[in-house]
């Protein structure tokens, strides 16, 4: 039996959150400890937001490792792989906004704050 059939055996639909007695009781559960985990805006309940927060945190690893892998420096392109270019340009800028990593003026990520070129007058 799968997960359609048992919802219509109980209640006539496929679909959960129908506002029978049964679907609010299975849709108003507290959440598993290891659910609880996953839940990081903290509302209770998983949710595209959460797996959004998960996602950047996992681009956000990625890419200091790769930083790391480097030497503690890298260009944009050797991050291209990790997510496409929007989300890679707003993790970064989060991640400057955070000082976890920094954009030097020729435009290399470093894990620490670069040297600037000394302008000649």
């Amino acid at each position: 039996m799968n997960w359609k059939e048992i919802l219509k055996a109980h209640c006539g639909t496929e679909k959960m959150g129908c506002g029978c007695a049964t679907c609010r009781e299975k849709t108003n559960k507290a959440l598993s400890p290891k659910q609880k985990k996953l839940d990081k805006n903290k509302n209770g309940k998983l949710d595209a937001e959460d797996f959004k927060i998960l996602r950047k945190k996992n681009i956000e690893e990625e890419i200091l490792e790769e930083v790391e892998d480097e030497g503690g420096a890298l260009g944009i392109k050797n991050l291209k792989d990790i997510a496409d270019k929007d989300e890679l340009k707003e993790t970064l800028s989060s991640m400057e906004n955070r000082n976890e990593i920094f954009e030097h003026e020729d435009g290399d990520f470093y894990t620490h704050e670069p040297k600037r070129k000394k302008k000649d007058d």
